[in-house]
């Protein structure tokens, strides 16, 4: 496996850590206190520190394969709309709008990854057979 399609699926996985934070599932809701202690209080910060490199790598390596920018901006777009929520609006906004704009923008970035991701596999299946 090359390391886009490693890097597109980490950073969709944490995308959807995000969205799912965000969107308050029960479950992760209930076990959200023990992830706050674990991290010293700073989950958003430590999602963030995470999502950012990995999505960088992934779309990075993901271009080199497949030479579509749109993919990547879009992707680039949504981590830095995500971005901006976590350190602008977290405490500045009222909660709705910070929880509506990371929703959105973690929808968008599982999308421009999962993108990615699938036209790395097309490049990879038509070049290679």
């Amino acid at each position: 496996m090359n390391l886009s399609r490693k890097f597109d699926r980490i950073a969709i996985a944490l995308s959807a850590i995000c969205i799912v934070h965000c969107l308050g599932v029960t479950l992760f809701v209930s076990l959200l206190p023990l992830a706050v202690v674990a991290f010293g209080g700073h989950f958003h910060g430590l999602m963030l520190w995470l999502l950012v490199p990995t999505s960088a790598i992934g779309f990075f390596f993901g271009y080199r394969e497949h030479k579509r920018a749109l993919i990547v901006l879009s992707g680039l777009g949504a981590v830095g709309l995500i971005s901006y929520a976590t350190l602008v609006g977290h405490g500045q906004w009222e909660e709705w709008v910070e929880a509506v704009v990371t929703s959105l923008s973690g929808f968008m970035l599982v999308g421009a990854h999962w993108l990615n991701f699938q036209e790395v596999r097309r490049v990879h299946v038509h070049v290679h057979h």
